[in-house]
């Protein structure tokens, strides 16, 4: 897509251990071997995503979620030509940090207030 037009924004969202936990860190199977399982599976989607996927899809942007973001994480992606989007910012403090911090765009669920998290 971006090697037909360059100006077109494409990207990968991610977030970490996404196929073996809920948004709140809570295991998303009972049964000990899925755990295991999709564990493994988070690991090498991981791996995909930071090693194959961005290269092989041609992403200009990675979104992901908040809780993995920091000036290391930035750089890592800067280096590469890709900006990081970082997602669920909802409170006024979080949209502060990562624009005058990090200096990255975000996504939200609120544009002036606080809101309850959303995972």
């Amino acid at each position: 897509m971006r090697q037909s037009d360059p100006d077109v924004v494409t990207a990968l969202t991610h977030r970490p251990w996404s196929l073996s936990r809920f948004g709140d860190g809570a295991p998303r199977f009972s049964s000990l071997w899925k755990h295991h399982w999709m564990t493994a599976m988070d690991i090498l989607l991981d791996w995909a995503h930071h090693n194959v996927l961005w290269k092989l899809c041609g992403v200009s942007a990675f979104l992901i979620q908040k809780n993995f973001v920091s000036q290391d994480y930035v750089q890592y992606w800067a280096q590469r030509g890709v900006e990081v989007v970082a997602w669920t910012v909802n409170t006024q403090v979080e949209k502060e940090y990562y624009q005058e911090v990090l200096k990255v765009n975000y996504i939200t669920d609120s544009m002036v207030e606080d809101c309850d998290p959303h995972y």
